[in-house]
């Protein structure tokens, strides 16, 4: 570029400089959203992939049907260990109990996990903290995320109901740290652990043996999931054979991949998508402003070819216009990107329970940030750029501005007679579509935002009725587990006996696993035993605390009906893919495998999953029904009611010799309905406020553009008499019409992707669309952002105009 252009280059930037402030920081503000989710999702998922194989999870968990001693655990370990495909076997076993700490109950349970004091600890380990492995006779270590759940301290005693019955009192030597589990809040859950020789005078039984599957032919641990199905497959009929072990369930979830890693990923690349949108948003609004200003620039374009610059000449000062641009915007989003990403780093793993060792993002994400922030602004403009390059002298000598298009300034023409409509709002009128190319591009852009904005709203307010949803079908107050199963007339005659209960329901609930006949059970479920798990509910004849579920296919189960079950699409999804109604399936009860056909698919977004009478499920087993579930319903709703009514129905029920393990208030479902349903609200609302910020910047871009573009006419304005009140308010009028058109735009286009995105988010979460709702706050949020943008945005243009003197817009080039 010669000394000449480089001094036209400056006194451009300097003659236009709000405008590129505003381009600068359109740029700036979308890379920055989109560099700091691309660090954060490399950097997360390395920390991810780091943390939880630092664990040595297990390949395939094999669940038997009763729990055997540690001498017999040994020889089949011993034994399973030169087994082909096994890299590593281990025995384990894991319990839920109440808690009490120093003899204080806690409403939430304690999920134990148990090892043999010898464990060599090479797979489905966990860090110890403050003390070793393992933890001496008497004491426990507790999971170090749910301190604070449990208001729990190292020393702290805590009893606990160990297998077999009884309580037992142990004291905290430590805490751990376990990446493989979700974290405890989250599952309003906690975790500990100890050793099977923990428990005075008593050993507890194994009842899960974890193993390592090697590829063919690999020595380390395979991540085909088809691979590790088949060799655990193996596994379990020599387990049957070799040592007259009954197989309940084979667990293979997805090979090294945490239990939320899936739902981080989908949520982080959904905020990489929504980023990478508004920086192309970004790019086409600095296109457009650009555009506006070559155009403005005609008459300084044509001078240029009369002394000689040729077209090349022009396009290379353009785009180094452009590019000065995009260094800038680069230069500032950079930074902020950095410490956005670190940020957002540290939230998705603190929601994945992970602690991280560095939040450094790999460095190469940074070529792509550059290249996204210095090469697609430019790309962007390349067509404008052309355009101005190829203006030829002729052209610009006969370049008179801007020009209302015959049909419009007819039409507005027509308005005007009779005084029908104002003419300051016609002239505003006229003034917003004059350039109609100009005019759908700038509505297109703070459409498109609106659209997406309006969208994101709308699938939060969806995702929002998953939980209204949950808390209209908790129609109770207090739920009971018990710690064994037991008749429901005495559950319930003693659980009536108490004052304040206005009714309850029993229900029975016992794991299951599920598979086609003849198969041994394969599912995808986690170490926790929670995620992927599935029950089988028995339901009591005329129970009102249960809400029959949409139906997808089939019918509902009859009462008293037996040898009859209800899938939810998220068991035929998970275990039975392709599974229709009128099949016939095989559930594991109580290590018995027993048959059943399939007379409905059900829909849910929420728990449940397996459905059949209490009848039902008496006769598969052969006994009289048993409840170990109890769902009560209190004359008070009032969180104290609840408390206080709980704690009665556990002594009124131990009074009756039914030994209880929980009974808590239905909150603390809401709570764990929040923590998994938080963090898809935040990402849908990370998603939509870039974008929204970006159409602001838009039309306050698009707006000074536009009056720059026609300082004559406000010259010639004033000259014939128009105050300043006049101009201003005709400018203002106009952005305001810009802002109204663009939202009106977006309407369609926003039902349209609201379905769109609900059904694609709601099938990766919940194997359901989302419900649809349309956020009629996140609309009329949107209509307020617009036109208060507007009005912002004509601020100063409108004052601009409204001062200008007719010598100044005469002189003005």
């Amino acid at each position: 570029m010669s000394a000449l252009l480089a001094v036209k280059l400056i006194r451009d930037l300097r003659a236009s400089w709000s405008r590129f402030v505003l381009m600068t920081i359109a740029i700036a503000v979308c890379l920055t959203a989109f560099g700091g989710v691309l660090f954060a999702w490399a950097a997360g998922g390395r920390e991810t992939g780091g943390a939880y194989q630092s664990t040595g999870p297990a390949s395939a968990t094999i669940l038997l049907d009763r729990p055997v001693d540690a001498a017999r655990m040994a020889a089949v370990l011993a034994g399973l260990r030169t087994r082909p495909g096994v890299l590593e076997a281990t025995g384990r076993t894991q319990f839920s109990s109440d808690v009490q700490v120093n003899g204080r109950p806690r409403a939430v349970p304690l999920q134990v996990f148990a090892a043999a004091p010898d464990d060599p600890m090479r797979m489905a380990t966990f860090r110890v903290n403050d003390t070793t492995w393992p933890p001496a006779p008497g004491e426990i270590l507790i999971g170090r995320d749910a301190l604070g759940l449990l208001d729990v301290r190292t020393g702290d005693v805590v009893t606990i109901e160990a297998p077999g019955g009884g309580p037992v009192r142990l004291r905290v030597a430590g805490t751990v740290d376990d990446p493989s589990l979700s974290p405890s809040p989250q599952e309003q859950t906690g975790h500990a652990y100890l050793s099977t020789a923990a428990l005075p005078g008593r050993q507890i039984g194994m009842d899960q043996v974890k193993i390592q599957v090697a590829g063919p032919g690999q020595a380390v641990p395979s991540r085909d999931r088809d691979t590790i199905v088949a060799v655990a497959g193996e596994v379990g009929r020599w387990l049957r054979d070799r040592h007259g072990l009954t197989i309940r369930e084979i667990q293979v979830p997805t090979p090294y991949a945490h239990p939320h890693q899936w739902q981080a990923d989908t949520l982080l690349l959904a905020l990489l998508a929504g980023g990478a949108a508004a920086l192309l948003l970004s790019s086409i609004l600095v296109a457009t402003i650009l555009d506006t200003i070559f155009t403005r620039q005609i008459p300084q374009i044509g001078i240029m070819k009369a002394v000689g610059a040729r077209s090349g000449v022009v396009a290379r000062f353009y785009l180094a216009m452009t590019l000065l641009i995009a260094v800038a915007a680069t230069l500032v989003a950079l930074p902020l990107a950095v410490l956005l990403g670190r940020v957002t780093t540290r939230t998705f793993l603190g929601f994945l329970g992970i602690e991280p060792l560095s939040l450094a993002a790999p460095w190469w994400t940074y070529p792509i940030v550059l290249t996204a922030g210095l090469v697609l602004p430019p790309l962007m403009a390349l067509l404008p750029v052309a355009k101005a390059a190829r203006t030829t002298v002729r052209a610009a000598i006969d370049h008179h501005g801007t020009a209302a298009t015959p049909g419009t300034t007819g039409l507005l023409t027509r308005l005007t007679a009779g005084g029908r409509l104002n003419r300051g709002l016609v002239l505003a009128l006229r003034n917003t579509v004059r350039r109609p190319t100009r005019f759908w591009l700038s509505a297109g852009l703070m459409g498109a935002a609106g659209m997406v904005f309006v969208a994101g709203m709308s699938l939060t307010s969806g995702t929002q009725a998953i939980a209204d949803e949950q808390k209209r079908r908790r129609t109770w107050d207090v739920d009971v587990n018990l710690a064994a199963p037991a008749s429901p007339g005495e559950a319930l005659a003693a659980v009536a006996r108490v004052p304040g209960v206005q009714r309850a329901d029993a229900f029975g609930v016992m794991p299951t696993s599920v598979a086609a006949v003849g198969q041994i059970p394969v599912t995808r479920t986690y170490p926790d035993q929670g995620h992927g798990r599935i029950a089988v509910i028995a339901l009591p004849a005329g129970a009102t605390s249960f809400t029959t579920p949409p139906l997808l296919e089939g019918r509902w189960l009859n009462p008293g009906e037996t040898g009859a079950i209800v899938l939810n699409q998220v068991i035929r999804r998970n275990a039975l893919p392709g599974v229709r109604a009128g099949d016939q399936v095989q559930l594991l009860l109580d290590g018995k495998p027993t048959t059943w056909r399939v007379v409905g698919l059900a829909q849910e977004r929420e728990g449940g999953g397996l459905y059949t009478t209490a009848d039902g499920l008496a006769a598969a087993l052969g006994r009289p029904a048993q409840v170990n579930q109890l769902r009560v319903t209190t004359t008070r709703h009032d969180e104290p009611a609840r408390d206080a009514i709980a704690a009665a129905v556990r002594a009124g029920l131990t009074g009756t010799g039914i030994a209880v393990r929980s009974a808590a208030s239905v909150t603390r479902g809401d709570a764990v309905t929040a923590g998994h349903l938080g963090p898809v609200i935040l990402i849908l609302l990370g998603v939509a406020l870039p974008l929204g910020v970006v159409g602001v910047i838009g039309l306050a871009g698009t707006m000074s553009a536009n009056v720059l573009d026609r300082i004559r006419e406000f010259g010639v304005m004033h000259a014939i008499g128009a105050g300043p009140r006049t101009v201003r308010r005709i400018v203002v009028t106009e952005g305001i019409l810009l802002a109204l058109a663009s939202c009106l735009l977006a309407t369609l286009p926003a039902l349209a992707l609201t379905a769109v995105l609900g059904a694609g988010l709601g099938d990766l979460f919940f194997a359901a669309p989302l419900p649809y709702r349309i956020s009629l706050p996140g609309t009329f949020l949107w209509l307020l952002l617009a036109l208060l943008g507007a009005a912002l945005a004509t601020e100063a243009a409108a004052t601009r105009a409204a001062r200008l003197t007719v010598r100044e817009a005469l002189t003005y080039l």
